[in-house]
């Protein structure tokens, strides 16, 4: 019966480690998004990015955005090409349109 605990504890650190890697990867991602649309404004801070959903199979994520200067609006960012959309550009539309409000 002892012989049975080792893969089974095995297999639940390897699960812990894969699915906590992807959750940092993803918080990664949403900094480096907040710190990017930032720079693009040129605001001091980092947006603060909410509402996110991902498009394009995980390839794209749209939300919305919100900075310290009551600046809002909606951005879409292809984690591919780490291209940045902000407002109404046509990257944006083309692939965030068609979300649920």
């Amino acid at each position: 019966m002892h012989n049975l605990w080792i893969p089974v504890v095995a297999i639940l650190v390897v699960a812990g480690l894969i699915f906590g890697g992807q959750a940092y990867s993803e918080a990664e991602r949403d900094a480096h998004i907040a710190e990017l649309i930032g720079e693009r404004l040129d605001s001091q801070q980092p947006a603060e990015i909410s509402h996110l959903a991902r498009v394009n199979k995980g390839y794209g994520v749209c939300g919305d955005y919100a900075l310290s200067s009551d600046e809002s609006g909606r951005f879409y960012y292809n984690t591919a090409t780490e291209r940045l959309a902000l407002g109404d550009a046509p990257l944006y539309r083309d692939n965030c349109n068609n979300l649920p409000e």
